[in-house]
């Protein structure tokens, strides 16, 4: 039921496939297999940030700047989606599980046709919520009827006549049962409906809770007070569901249920046309209308921080079990809301205890039930059967009912720990073998559930680290660590122990000592983590599967988590822009859709980029790791020498390096790609990195019409109030925002060669230039590599631009090679940006002279800013430690100036030099080392 929510995720995927990171970027992007029919077109929800608590109201946030925001995505409309509650009184419960706060959800309705993740992304930079996403659209989870295993075998199976013998629920107990609806008149659901005496029919709000004559329970999905199924396809799905759950027993009428004598609340999430629009806003209904299980019989793919947050709402704030199903797609793929942590996710058993053929499996999973040819209530008075996990999740309910009944002091996780650690183990069943560790506890015992006692232990926000930038590469030691709860029974020598069959690491220290915990007690491994070395053998983006043994005498559990290790990318987060270099020519990101990586992102924004990567082409032919079409890459090229940080920095603090070539293109150029980066941690080189390819000729003859550069889809703040223009001295495109305090970012050539710059506008009909709207065909690609296009952003404040700055032409001779250099600038102003490219250029000439006198005892760059009205900076390369002089000279050969520092450290260095109080006019300045001299010329002004 708890699965663990991992931290530092972008190198860590678990079982519930919820993902974060130790980047300062939170970035949106769909999870794999999502398509539009898994949400709502044009909406989001997103949720504001406490502190911006005084400016919402019910339909408006009322800051300009995000007010703006929204003018420009054609905003229809912006409600809470639940303006009736308040803030949290306190931050915890008493097992430091954090209240949730729906006040400040807002789902949000816009008219354009702008990019559905591109409008999340820029809602996300603006600096002022949580999270947003799509409002996703679960679909019911069951099958077409196989009415041939029998009539309700499956009570004997869970063996619920002998729990009846001792507990046959409680009334007070309530199973709410979000879905299509109930049959409200069906003789054996009538009776079980919990009513609500507060708000009897009459047309006011007796109880004041908002809903109008909600007496016997509500439909979200339409608002008004009658939850009966609608005549539809699936709408009959509520009422089946119902019956698994709560169908009255022991009345002389149809069918028994698990539940017995427990009540449930018809809540209906479903539209008039069977869409469960409203799914997670009916958990919020039951939750604060005390129902103490929720069984939720839906989901799909898609899943977010928002269902999360109700989920937690639910069990953390309102005390409810939320059962859930595992959908039916026969996969291990994550499905929403089963996945999510504190979920009790039910898979789907047959008749044998054999997992369904439908059922989805994994280590989401929490316990199964039976699900096939399940006999109960069915729309308009009659009967029927039904598969799916749709079944087996109210089944569940059910008996979360009973142990409620029984157990009444649990809290929602205990009932949900109580069903899991006394269910029927079913893996020593031969058709289950292949499932081994991914049906959780085995199939649900009704009967050992209210007649056993056990422990029950799990491991909460399990953290991967490396102590060092925890990107998990060869050889690296990962220390696993985590919240340990006990939850029913205390322990006596809890030990847990870590183990894989992974033979791409190896556990150093795989095994921990808790010892005794009470009942709803706490503790962590903080002083005694799991250490795991990646070995050198380990594949890139090798998935370790690792299973948590937990004993305490007779009890033996487990929880399974994965880890990828030995990445093809490296976070750069030495500077105050922190990006992502990777092995396959991409920057920012390492996969498409801003996944695996930082982006490029500056203090006041999540990230100034989409996506970015370098670009090389000939007469029309391009070789890219950019987009081809709207939706997919051209992944042209493929590892040589995966991408490498040096360790200490060579050429600056902190550098990578790699190599690739373009065998992947259906057409290749021919080109072997070595390429390197170079970041660096102090003003004024702190909001910059430089990327430089030096690009080998592999073919047997020559090449020529050669241009290479960096494609960046800049995103700053708001993506649709962005411009683009150029500065022609600096050799340098920029992007800025529109928006109030607009950030800034730039591209800049810093090797020699003709300067190309092509601003595009990423809107249809292009704007005036390419087009790309359909597609970014080789061609185009070429076309903005090889001509310019000063500026993107039409009138107005702008829209969504691409920049693209190059270099070219050039001709390569067979075996020959050319070097290539750009800087990725940000800042918050343009004259910030422009100072960065100076200061990159200097940089990157100082690099340069080092390599190019790799003997030399000293290596001067040029100094800067040349000319100079004050402070000059001349940067220096000592090969050994040494006392350095420097003389300023003017041009009558007078020495005017000296300075002298003693004992400076081997390595670059910067001599900071005052000319406040010499006259304007060109001087020379003279640096000496102990064995060596250089000079150059500044002019002050």
């Amino acid at each position: 039921m708890n699965k663990s929510i991992l931290s530092l995720g972008l190198l860590i995927s678990f079982a519930i496939g919820i993902t974060t990171s130790n980047a300062k970027t939170s970035r949106y992007f769909l999870q794999p297999g999502v398509t539009t029919a898994d949400y709502a077109a044009n909406t989001i929800i997103f949720k504001v940030k406490p502190a911006y608590r005084t400016y919402c109201s019910e339909s408006a946030i009322n800051i300009p700047a995000f007010q703006k925001l929204l003018v420009g995505m054609n905003t229809i409309r912006v409600n809470k989606i639940y303006p009736r509650h308040t803030p949290p009184a306190q931050e915890k419960n008493v097992l430091g599980q954090k209240y949730i706060d729906l006040s400040l959800i807002f789902e949000l309705q816009y008219a354009s046709n702008a990019d559905l993740i591109k409008s999340i992304n820029s809602i996300i930079n603006s600096g002022i919520v949580e999270y947003a996403e799509p409002k996703f659209i679960p679909k019911v989870s069951f099958i077409p009827n196989d009415p041939q295993l029998g009539n309700q075998s499956f009570l004997g199976k869970i063996q619920a006549y002998d729990a009846w013998d001792i507990v046959q629920g409680d009334t007070n107990t309530v199973i709410g049962i979000t879905d299509t609806g109930s049959d409200m008149d069906h003789p054996d659901l009538v009776n079980k409906i919990k009513l609500n005496y507060a708000d009897p029919i009459n047309g006011i709000d007796d109880d004041g809770d908002g809903f109008v004559d909600n007496y016997r329970g509500w439909d979200v999905g339409e608002s008004d007070n009658n939850p009966q199924v609608g005549n539809c396809g699936t709408c009959s799905h509520g009422s089946h569901v119902s019956g698994c759950a709560a169908a009255q027993t022991d009345n002389n009428i149809g069918v028994a249920s698990p539940g017995y004598k427990c009540m449930y609340l018809p809540v209906k999430i479903a539209n008039a046309s069977g869409s469960l629009t409203k799914a997670y806003e009916g958990i919020v209904y039951a939750a604060d209308h005390g129902c103490q299980i929720i069984n939720c019989s839906w989901g799909g793919q898609g899943g977010g921080t928002y269902g999360q947050d109700i989920v937690d709402y639910a069990t953390i704030n309102k005390n409810s079990l939320v059962v859930v199903a595992a959908g039916n797609n026969a996969s291990n793929l994550n499905f929403y809301p089963a996945a999510y942590n504190y979920a009790l996710c039910v898979a789907a058993t047959n008749i044998n205890d054999s997992k369904a053929n439908f059922s989805n499996y994994g280590g989401y999973i929490d316990i199964c039930a039976p699900g096939s040819g399940i006999f109960s209530t069915y729309f308009d008075n009659a009967y029927s059967s039904q598969s799916g996990t749709s079944m087996a999740s109210p089944i569940v309910a059910g008996c979360a009912g009973i142990v409620k009944s029984y157990f009444p002091s649990y809290n929602a996780q205990q009932i949900g720990e109580q069903l899991r650690v006394t269910a029927d183990n079913i893996y020593n069943i031969p058709s289950n073998a292949t499932y081994l560790n991914q049906l959780g506890s085995g199939r649900v015992n009704l009967f050992s559930a209210v007649t056993l006692n056990s422990v029950s232990v799990r491991v909460n926000n399990i953290n991967i680290v490396d102590n060092n930038d925890n990107i998990l590469v060869v050889n690296d030691t990962m220390r696993i660590t985590g919240n340990i709860i006990n939850y029913l029974d205390p322990t006596t020598n809890l030990i847990l122990t870590l183990t894989t069959t992974s033979p791409y690491v190896t556990i150093l220290d795989g095994s921990t000592t808790v010892g005794a915990m009470s009942t709803l007690s706490t503790t962590n491994n903080l002083s005694d983590p799991f250490t795991v070395k990646i070995n050198p053998n380990a594949p890139q983006n090798a998935v370790v599967a690792f299973k948590l043994l937990i004993q305490d005498g007779s009890y033996n559990d487990f929880q399974l988590f994965n880890a990828t290790v030995n990445v093809d990318y490296l976070n750069i987060t030495i500077n105050e822009v922190i990006t992502t270099n990777t092995s396959n020519g991409g920057l920012c990101y390492n996969s498409q859709a801003q996944t695996d990586g930082l982006g490029f992102s500056y203090p006041g924004d999540t990230s100034l980029t989409y996506e970015a990567g370098f670009m090389v082409g000939i007469n029309g032919n391009v070789s890219d790791n950019v987009r081809g079409t709207a939706t997919t890459n051209d992944d042209d090229f493929a590892a040589i020498n995966v991408i490498q940080k040096h360790e200490p920095g060579i050429w600056s603090d902190y550098d990578t390096y790699g190599k690739f070539n373009d065998q992947l293109n259906t057409n290749p150029i021919g080109v072997d790609v070595s390429y390197r980066s170079m970041s660096w941690s102090n003003a004024p080189d702190n909001k910059y990195h430089i990327f430089e390819y030096t690009i080998k000729n592999t073919n047997s003859t020559a090449v020529n019409n050669l241009y290479a550069g960096i494609m960046s889809d800049w995103d700053i703040m708001a993506y649709a109030n962005n411009k683009a223009a150029e500065d022609l001295a600096l050799k340098m495109g920029y992007i800025y925002s529109t928006d109030v305090n607009g950030l800034y970012g730039g591209i800049k050539l810093l090797t020699s060669g003709g300067f190309k710059h092509y601003a595009i506008d990423n809107i249809t009909g292009g704007g005036g230039g390419v087009d790309i709207s359909g597609g970014y065909s080789s061609t185009l690609k070429y076309q903005t590599l090889s001509t310019n296009r000063a500026n993107a952003g039409g009138a107005g404040t702008g829209n969504d631009v691409i920049d693209v700055v190059s270099t070219g032409p050039f001709s390569i001779a067979a075996g020959d090679s050319i070097t290539v250099a750009f800087a990725m600038i940000a800042g918050s102003e343009l004259g910030s940006i422009q100072s960065s490219a100076i200061s990159a250029q200097n940089q990157y000439n100082l690099v340069t002279s080092i390599q190019e006198n790799p003997n030399s005892e000293l290596v001067v760059g040029e100094a800067y800013p040349n000319p100079s009205s004050d402070n000059l900076t001349i940067p220096i390369f000592l090969k050994n430690a040494s006392t350095v002089n420097v003389s300023l000279v003017d041009n009558l050969g007078r020495e005017v100036l000296k300075f002298e520092y003693l004992r400076l450290a081997a390595g670059q260095q910067q001599l900071n030099l005052s000319m406040n109080d010499l006259t304007n006019g060109l001087y020379h300045y003279v640096v000496r080392s102990k064995n060596a001299l250089m000079s150059g010329s500044v002019v002050k002004q």
